[in-house]
């Protein structure tokens, strides 16, 4: 049998028969993605009803109000699709071993990112870093292998386990900042976040692909 495709057996003919199944797809959160809170301040929003309806072409193209670094995040976002994995919606934990990741060689002054220890979370954040050069770490936080929505649901993305997350990766150390960025799934976490860890969170998009309209001049292509 080739991928994507099962038996099923006819019981009015007796016989076998191969059929295709169309995988479900995980959510992904891409509309979730808020591009008019990135547009400039200076005009009305009714300039860019485009945006918001993800016209591709008149954001990338016909905004001039957008600079060159502006125009290359708001394409990793509208364009999400084209370059994100397919990602399929497992009902069990896909977990990867909790870690410190350095992504770009980050050093003291580089930003930090926290998620779930889940292998599919994992490669779709890689996959949209993958789009610039940008040092960060990335920590894995013990969510026994739940997607980041997963671990909200079961509440398994605790406050005490991104303290231990961060105690175990030596960041105090190698930071010359207590700051962190969280899932914005997690927003209902962020104040015990806080007298938990005592650093300094911040609340990031739902949507990874928003991640650097989200940063702005942090991300570097």
């Amino acid at each position: 049998m080739g991928k994507g495709e099962t038996l099923r057996y006819a019981f009015n003919t007796g016989r076998r028969e191969l059929s295709t199944v169309i995988p479900l797809e995980a959510n992904l959160y891409l509309d979730q993605i808020d591009v008019q809170r990135y547009c400039p301040r200076s005009v009305p929003n009714a300039s860019h009803e485009h945006c918001q309806a993800g016209d591709v072409k008149t954001c990338l193209d016909d905004c001039p109000l957008l600079g060159r670094p502006q125009r290359q995040a708001l394409k990793i976002a509208l364009k999400a699709k084209e370059y994100l994995p397919s990602i399929p919606a497992v009902t069990v934990p896909q977990p990867i071993q909790p870690d410190l990741i350095s992504m770009n060689e980050p050093d003291e002054n580089s930003l930090v990112l926290a998620t779930a220890n889940n292998s599919l979370t994992f490669e779709v954040l890689i996959t949209v870093w993958a789009q610039g050069v940008t040092p960060a770490y990335l920590l894995l936080v013990d969510c026994l292998g739940n997607t980041v929505d997963m671990a909200m649901v079961f509440g398994e993305f605790k406050p005490e386990r991104l303290k231990q997350a961060l105690t175990r990766s030596g960041l105090e150390v190698r930071l010359s900042h207590r700051r962190i960025i969280v899932p914005g799934l997690t927003e209902p976490l962020a104040e015990q976040f806080r007298e938990a860890t005592e650093w300094d969170i911040e609340v990031g998009p739902i949507c990874a692909a928003e991640l650097p309209l989200f940063l702005g001049d942090s991300w570097v292509f």
